[in-house]
């Protein structure tokens, strides 16, 4: 497929955007955007979040409702995009997706807008990359055991780029559904040909796992610190919303994603609203290491023995969006997927 002319736009669904993208090359993408921020060739802003109900109010029925711009300029791929973003955590109870977001992208030679790309799925697969990525640098090498705390899409995700890492033979899943989690055991065994079994509880799931991936959509800790082994790796998805804040500081390391965007809910505007924290919980002095300027560049050790407890943090950033949705757009033009839409 050639490239849009001027007023057109190519659209790539949602079953698109999983058929063309790989767990490894979503993994890879990853790790070039880790890479390539440390490297100060990004532009990127923290997410713009137009928060629909006041956060210190009750939770609404189908809960605090938020608005999200991720916009980013990646200088290396001469592409910028944005990811229009909506949460409601609650929203699957009147069948509608808890989160739902689109990607624009635009190429920087012309300005012109080239893409409008499914962003629920892009969000999906690179936050399992980005928990990877993490993992990467914090799990033993030799990890075979992962326990799923929720099991959701971005659950099916973390599994799909774990499996690239790691010698994985053995999961153990929860979720306070058993139909989600049963039909999560079965995905990941005719998927993955992964020995998947459904756990009674998460502290029954978590026991002798090398790896931990909480999905969860609540609120309050599930995982508790005292429940994690020497030597395993924490996966925390959403911060400490539904993770024990004490792990991070009664672990050997915490480690984040990147520090322009993690310190926003670690002690900056985003406290109290996103990630879990109060006011005071944490700070920077808290944390290890972060990805992308520190453990990529060699400055600070990730895994030492196989005894640490570690746990890795990132809500996301909008260079992640904008680098893996870019990469789907390419696919896309190399293998004629999409559909080619005029708009002026």
């Amino acid at each position: 497929m050639t490239n849009p002319a001027p007023g057109e736009i190519l659209v790539i669904s949602r079953a698109e955007v999983e058929e063309l993208l790989t767990p490894e090359a979503c993994l890879q993408r990853c790790l070039d955007t880790f890479r390539w921020v440390g490297e100060g060739v990004v532009d990127q802003v923290n997410p713009v979040n137009l928060f629909v109900h006041d956060r210190s109010l009750p939770e609404p029925p189908f809960g605090h409702g938020v608005v999200q711009a991720f916009p980013a300029l990646i200088r290396p791929l001469d592409r910028a995009a944005v990811k229009w973003l909506s949460s409601y955590r609650k929203n699957p109870l009147r069948d509608l997706p808890g989160i739902s977001a689109i990607d624009l992208i635009t190429d920087t030679e012309t300005g012109m807008p080239i893409a409008l790309v499914d962003g629920t799925s892009v969000t999906n697969l690179r936050t399992g990359g980005h928990a990877a990525v993490g993992a990467k640098y914090l799990a033993r090498p030799d990890s075979e055991t992962v326990a799923v705390i929720g099991c959701g899409h971005e659950a099916r995700t973390h599994m799909l780029m774990l499996n690239e890492l790691f010698p994985i033979a053995k999961v153990l899943a929860f979720d306070i559904s058993a139909d989600q989690q049963d039909r999560f055991c079965g995905e990941i065994r005719d998927s993955l040909g992964l020995a998947a079994t459904p756990a009674e509880s998460v502290e029954a799931a978590v026991a002798g796992a090398d790896i931990v991936c909480v999905v969860t959509s609540a609120r309050e800790p599930v995982l508790m610190e005292s429940w994690v082994g020497p030597g395993t790796h924490v996966c925390a998805t959403t911060g400490f919303s539904d993770v024990d804040k004490n792990c991070a500081t009664k672990f050997d390391k915490w480690v984040v994603g990147w520090y322009g965007r993690d310190l926003e809910w670690i002690e900056g505007p985003e406290v109290g609203k996103l990630g879990g924290l109060a006011s005071g919980d944490l700070t920077k002095a808290d944390i290890h290491a972060d990805i992308a300027t520190e453990l990529m560049a060699g400055l600070k050790p990730g895994r030492e023995n196989d005894d640490e407890r570690t746990i890795m943090t990132h809500l996301g950033m909008a260079a992640l969006d904008a680098a893996v949705a870019s990469l789907v757009y390419e696919l896309a033009l190399d293998q004629g997927a999409g559909t080619m839409m005029k708009i002026f």
